[in-house]
């Protein structure tokens, strides 16, 4: 039963699941804890189990914060959300229950093959706002969508987000900057107004970074590189990106005024919230006039 994490810690959560779960092995880790393939012995299934990093989850505000984020991410019931069975504590460790999806994350996906098609990308950021628009309405902010936190399910071709509400329960802890280098998100997909720090941000920040990882999808690189966090969090704040139409060749006028549209510094300027995004992808991918864009974004031609 091959796996990263101490045995201290696999015995803690082993005994805080008993009987149900049989821990498999590890699928992988990453800077906020790793994840477990578990198996269900009452439902037949596989799960996923995330286990937050013991620095992390030192603090007793964030241990509150964590469960109290945990109990509304498992009300979200959306086909592009992964979802949430249990959460818990165990001897300090704290560990959520997830729906295991068979596939790799966007990131995954990137580095083995680099730029992505216009209608691919189209149809997953479509899946994406609407997942964002289903948690807006409940009143989940993600605060870190990024390649690594979008899984390609394998089985139906989906975007499925994941990772709710950990960078909220950092926020809320008072914890501005973790030793993997985050700041409440990360900073290639930060919005301006986080990246400034300001700790009541809404679902446009999102859709922002959604923009971010959009315009990725498409150019194979993310708008803002630096040398250091601090002068990417900068060019968030204070720098225009470089228009999509100058970066991919025959990248769809309409696809890049969606993507640009999420990317405006002043929220405002925005999409109003995931809805308004899906549906403007949904016009473009019809061949429809998109609503919300100038007469310059010409729609998909027939459709794709």
């Amino acid at each position: 039963m091959p796996t990263s994490l101490p045995p201290d810690v696999l015995e803690a959560i082993r005994a805080a699941l008993g009987a149900q779960y049989e821990i498999d092995r590890t699928l992988g880790s990453g800077g906020m804890g790793s994840v477990l393939l578990a198996h269900d012995r009452t439902l037949e299934r596989p799960v996923a189990i995330k286990v937050i990093h013991p620095e992390l989850a030192a603090t007793a505000s964030f241990r509150q914060r964590f469960l109290q984020e945990a109990r509304t991410i498992a009300k979200l019931r959306h086909h592009s959300i992964v979802g949430v069975h249990a959460a818990g504590e165990a001897a300090g460790v704290l560990y959520f229950v997830m729906e295991f999806v068979p596939g790799e994350s966007l990131r995954e996906a990137l580095t083995r093959d680099g730029p992505m098609s216009p209608p691919d990308v189209a149809a997953l950021l479509r899946d994406l706002a609407d997942a964002l628009a289903c948690a807006h309405r409940n009143g989940v902010v993600h605060r870190d969508i990024k390649p690594e936190n979008i899984l390609l399910d394998a089985d139906t071709g989906r975007a499925r987000l994941t990772d709710f509400g950990i960078s909220r329960s950092l926020a809320a802890a008072g914890d501005r900057m973790t030793g993997t280098g985050m700041a409440m998100g990360t900073p290639a997909y930060m919005s301006p107004e986080q990246a400034a720090g300001e700790r009541d941000v809404d679902g446009r920040s999102d859709l922002y970074a959604l923009g971010l990882v959009g315009y990725e999808m498409l150019a194979g690189a993310p708008p803002f590189v630096g040398k250091s966090p601090a002068s990417v969090v900068m060019k968030q704040i204070t720098e225009q990106p470089a228009p999509l139409i100058s970066r991919v060749e025959g990248v769809p006028p309409a696809l890049a005024g969606i993507i640009e549209k999420a990317l405006a510094k002043d929220p405002g300027d925005r999409w109003a919230d995931g809805d308004a995004m899906a549906r403007a992808l949904d016009a473009m991918t019809a061949g429809a006039d998109v609503p919300g864009l100038g007469a310059g974004a010409t729609p998909a031609p027939g459709g794709w």
